[in-house]
């Protein structure tokens, strides 16, 4: 008898304990489910912050661009109404000067042969100095081009920099990633010339000897990460670096 009021009792324990415990596991379960739905909460307004700070950034460097393309086109302009200018008086003073000849040419015989000698150098060295004023003009040009460039190569890969920002979500639940909701433009790559990137690229690799990844690069040179990239591989081609993982290392 003492045996089966035993077992009786270690059969209500039994009961008892399994209904603690599905009561822990319900808990467990709600408070689960609570901490999810406040996971999700708190993704749907980042990726709402993450949007509006994106196309915040997009309308800044739309303006930004566009303010620039018009500078660049103004000052294009302006140049070219300049050397038109300067090519209209060349062919005016050229009109004077034949206009001269012609009164000259007119005279006696040794008079035209004196006074066309001393004309025809007088023409030359008036071309001369025309043609070296509208080649300063082109340089000048060119070299203001070419800062403008620059800037605009500065400016892209600033804003470039800004749009590749990501925010990290650490949590074990499987989540849609916020870049798949958010559409990417495609980069602009305004680059300056290969051999001359090469060097920067090489120049940098070299000042670090520890090693140097192509992102620690893109801020300091001005460059965007994808041109860096494609340089950095033909410099390991051509056996000037070499790398380890993701670093490159001076030889």
């Amino acid at each position: 008898m003492v045996i089966a009021e035993d077992i009786k009792k270690l059969g209500e324990d039994i009961i008892a304990s399994y209904d603690l415990r599905v009561k822990e596991i319900r808990k467990l379960e709600k408070d689960t489910q609570s901490m999810l739905k406040e996971f999700q909460g708190e993704q749907k307004d980042m990726t709402a912050k993450l949007k509006k700070t994106l196309e915040q950034g997009e309308a800044d460097r739309i303006k930004a661009s566009g303010s620039l393309k018009n500078e660049i086109q103004a000052e294009q302009e302006k140049r070219n109404k300049e050397v038109a200018d300067l090519l209209e008086k060349f062919a005016k003073d050229h009109e004077d000067m034949a206009a001269k000849l012609k009164k000259t040419l007119e005279q006696g015989e040794a008079d035209r042969i004196k006074a066309s000698g001393s004309l025809k150098s007088e023409i030359q060295a008036e071309q001369e100095k025309r043609n070296k004023e509208v080649a300063d003009l082109l340089q000048e040009f060119s070299t203001e081009k070419e800062k403008m460039s620059a800037n605009w190569q500065t400016l892209t890969a600033s804003m470039s920099k800004r749009r590749s920002g990501k925010p990290t979500v650490e949590a074990e639940v499987k989540v849609r990633p916020v870049e798949e909701t958010i559409e990417e433009e495609t980069k602009e790559d305004i680059a300056s010339p290969e051999i001359g990137i090469e060097e920067k690229v090489l120049g940098f690799i070299k000042r670090h000897p520890k090693g140097v990844k192509v992102g620690d690069m893109e801020e300091p040179l001005g460059v965007t990460r994808m041109r860096l990239g494609q340089v950095a591989k033909g410099l390991l081609v051509k056996g000037m670096v070499r790398k380890e993982e993701n670093m490159y290392f001076p030889l």
